[in-house]
């Protein structure tokens, strides 16, 4: 299954953000900075973001392009390898909990106040910015076939976001306590992980799989080739069958919270933990 390939300690506090752009591996902390390293040779990279606040969420939109919000609001988008900032705004204080694109053009950024922000990263122009949840957006996951943005929010809700139309067309109750994570598989299961510690299969708003996988809350969902994996505030990391979401792994690694994973292709990934440490993992068999 998955095996430890390497593991760093970039900062002196939880790292609370990871993405990934080729082999470049982005992490943000508590210790008020952004670092970077390639996952290839190990080697630190030049690229290091300092400021006075945390950054929280990153997303890494292409090798020119890094999204970094911040606990107070603010938004930057940077070229990391020019080192020069193309974008700034301030969502005055509204934490960015959130940062997700799926096509060429358009960046969806969730707020600590339940607002849904959409930017136009070529034309640097607002497209998009409403209220549609009652409290923190924390995962969207885009489905395809359905044209829609799921987005799943702290007050425990799901929404099916049409991103033609720019409107929420449904929406229903998911995890008591929140929703943290989404992913939308490659079979077009949408999953989410909530606070209650639950992972769930939607069909529409039907539930058709729930099981209790952590002790703790869901974090985090990715799928990695044939395999789902979640991480927990329980501080451990389990893999699963796709489709039945039976139980394959579980990984006691770290040794706190485990807050953040990025995939970085179909057989590797990358985990973020509040021990300050964050773990590259690789499928083996």
């Amino acid at each position: 299954m998955f095996a430890l390939k390497s593991e760093y300690k970039l900062h002196e506090g939880p790292v609370y953000g990871v993405a990934i752009s080729e082999n470049i591996a982005y992490t943000a902390s508590a210790d008020k900075t952004i670092k970077s390293i390639d996952l290839s040779s190990g080697i630190m990279q030049p690229f290091t973001v300092r400021s006075e606040v945390s950054p929280i969420s990153l997303w890494a939109i292409s090798p020119e392009l890094l999204a970094i919000g911040y606990l107070n609001g603010e938004f930057f988008l940077v070229n990391p390898r020019t080192r020069n900032i193309l974008f700034e705004y301030c969502f005055t204080g509204e934490g960015i909990f959130c940062l997700y694109s799926f096509n060429d053009t358009e960046l969806y950024i969730g707020l600590g106040s339940g607002r849904l922000a959409i930017l136009d990263f070529v034309r640097l122009d607002w497209i998009y910015l409403e209220q549609i949840s009652t409290d923190k957006i924390r995962a969207i996951a885009y489905d395809t076939d359905a044209h829609c943005c799921y987005i799943g929010a702290k007050d425990g809700e799901l929404m099916a976001f049409d991103v033609s139309a720019y409107c929420v067309n449904h929406r229903w109750h998911a995890h008591d306590g929140g929703v943290n994570s989404l992913c939308l598989t490659s079979t077009n299961l949408l999953i989410s992980g909530g606070k209650d510690g639950h992972i769930r299969v939607w069909n529409n708003k039907e539930c058709v799989n729930s099981i209790p996988a952590h002790r703790g809350v869901v974090y985090g969902l990715i799928q990695v080739g044939a395999y789902i994996v979640s991480c927990s505030r329980d501080k451990t990391i389990k893999v699963w069958e796709m489709e039945s979401l039976k139980p394959v792994q579980k990984i006691t690694f770290h040794r706190q919270s485990v807050n953040q994973m990025a995939q970085q292709n179909a057989h590797s990934f990358v985990t973020a933990s509040d021990d300050h440490r964050i773990a590259h993992w690789e499928y083996a068999e």
